[in-house]
């Protein structure tokens, strides 16, 4: 008898509508517009989700900027990183924090081939607790990152 009802029958086919209209509509208005990176402005990378575990490499994204970030010896302790991108990076700078947001005096990474998309860091003493900090210049535009330590072990498990 309730389903018989004909205001019933219409709200139970009008609501879904307007709720996939009102999400598209949210979306639309209030979603940042992506834009291109202007020179000498400070824009954040996002670190991936690999990198809060021991996957033995961490993935940052920017739009377009895409860097893979791993260890020469996935183990703890005396490391040197590498820091991988398809695009031509102007300078990279590294530091290693023992806790998240402190600051630091980064070091210069060095181009270890032409075409400036592979850069290592010196060799560095890595706890697990430790934050890698990182400063990249792209065309103009500096991109930078703080990550936890946690990836430069790879678990074998995974």
């Amino acid at each position: 008898m309730f389903f018989k009802n004909k205001h019933v029958i219409t709200s139970m086919i009008v609501a879904p509508i307007l709720a996939i209209m009102s999400y598209f509509a949210v979306d639309y208005y209030v979603a940042e517009v992506p834009h291109k990176a202007k020179d000498g402005q400070l824009y954040k990378m996002l670190a991936k989700s690999n990198c809060r575990w021991e996957s033995g490499h961490c993935d940052l994204v920017n739009g377009d900027l895409e860097l893979l970030v791993t260890s020469d010896t996935q183990q703890y302790g005396n490391n040197h990183f590498r820091l991988k991108s398809e695009t031509p990076l102007q300078e990279v700078k590294f530091a290693l924090v023992s806790e998240q947001g402190a600051h630091s005096q980064p070091e210069l990474m060095s181009l270890v081939e032409a075409g400036n998309q592979l850069w290592q860091s010196s060799l560095v003493d890595v706890r697990r607790s430790d934050y890698l900090q990182f400063v990249i210049s792209v065309s103009g535009s500096i991109f930078y990152a703080e990550v936890p330590a946690i990836f430069t072990y790879q678990d074998k498990d995974y």
